[in-house]
């Protein structure tokens, strides 16, 4: 295995608060649902100072998938609902006075009547985003683009409508897909931020990479599974990406399992799960391809065809040869 130690290296914070952010919405009253995401923010803020603290300063902050569920720029910008708004400003006043960037998890939402033709000018669309904070302002936004059918998006919207209709009444929270492939530009190095089981997808990690991202930070909400399995299960599959693209990549994970990884597919340093954690890494910055870069799955779309053509030729041989 390739010794990184010689690389620059990128200092990263990973806050892990062990909370599942949308069991707070199932509070019985909103006073109650205010409450928790004002809790959560507190651990959140918490266990950001604690890791400013440590040495080596971080060089950014990342929370976790959806970590801060009030939609950020929604409320800053509209402002309805004056206890969502006094959360936000809490948050965004927190934010302005760090010196580092922070990479946050945000249920986000922005105005879009195109989609909607019969409403408002403040028709809402919502997306399970990442946002770049710096110094209070946002600096960039990346909103995920492979949702999980039926539980992120539901695919037979126009073909089943009375469906789709009855799992929204069932409160049932579908986002819309983002548009672009975002790369960020960090302190000293550039990243993208594939979202929960985006990091699964290689297709994904490779696209990221080939727009220019030096590092993958991911950030996972698994805390809902409430099972260690299925958060080791998840990170048994990331691990290939880092090997494949040859990048570090470091998770964020609401309950684990929050973690950096090395170029080489180690994981080098991992927080306990299901426990309150932070964690300050040290990751090499790598900016080489790989062949998995530059050609992608062409060997396993040569392989997918060759198997039933292979099979189809033995068959004839065999009966040619009776």
């Amino acid at each position: 295995m390739k010794d990184f130690s010689s690389y620059p290296q990128a200092q990263i914070a990973l806050i892990q608060h062990n909370t599942d952010p949308w069991e707070a919405s199932k509070a019985p009253t909103p006073a109650q649902v205010q409450d928790a995401y004002r809790k959560d923010l507190t651990i959140l803020k918490r266990l950001s100072d604690q890791a400013l603290a440590s040495q080596p300063a971080p060089q950014m902050v990342v929370w976790s998938e959806t970590a801060f569920v009030p939609r950020i720029h929604w409320h800053y910008t509209y402002r309805r609902d004056q206890n969502f708004w006094l959360i936000t400003k809490d948050l965004l006043e927190y934010l302005a006075a760090q010196e580092v960037p922070f990479l946050i998890g945000n249920d986000d939402a922005r105005s879009e009547p195109a989609k909607n033709p019969n409403a408002d000018e403040n028709y809402r669309v919502d997306y399970n985003a990442a946002l770049l904070f710096e110094r209070g302002e946002i600096t960039g936004i990346y909103r995920k683009l492979h949702l999980v059918p039926f539980t992120e998006h539901f695919p037979y919207r126009k073909q089943l409508p009375f469906i789709y209709d009855w799992l929204v009444k069932a409160d049932t929270h579908f986002w819309e897909k983002g548009e672009e492939a975002v790369v960020f530009q960090g302190p000293g190095f550039t990243f993208s931020a594939p979202i929960c089981f985006e990091d699964t997808f290689g297709y994904l990690s490779r696209n990221f990479v080939k727009r220019g991202a030096d590092i993958l930070v991911n950030i996972s909400n698994d805390a809902w599974s409430n099972s260690l399995s299925a958060q080791y299960q998840h990170l048994a599959l990331v691990v290939f990406r880092s090997v494949e693209n040859k990048r570090s990549m470091v998770r964020s994970t609401a309950s684990g399992q929050s973690c950096a990884i090395d170029p080489n597919g180690r994981v080098t340093a991992m927080a306990q799960p299901f426990k309150e954690a932070w964690i300050n890494v040290s990751v090499p910055i790598v900016k080489e391809n790989t062949p998995y870069n530059r050609l992608g799955d062409w060997l396993a779309l040569v392989f997918t065809f060759a198997g039933p053509a292979l099979l189809i030729f033995g068959l004839i041989w065999y009966r040619i040869k009776r």
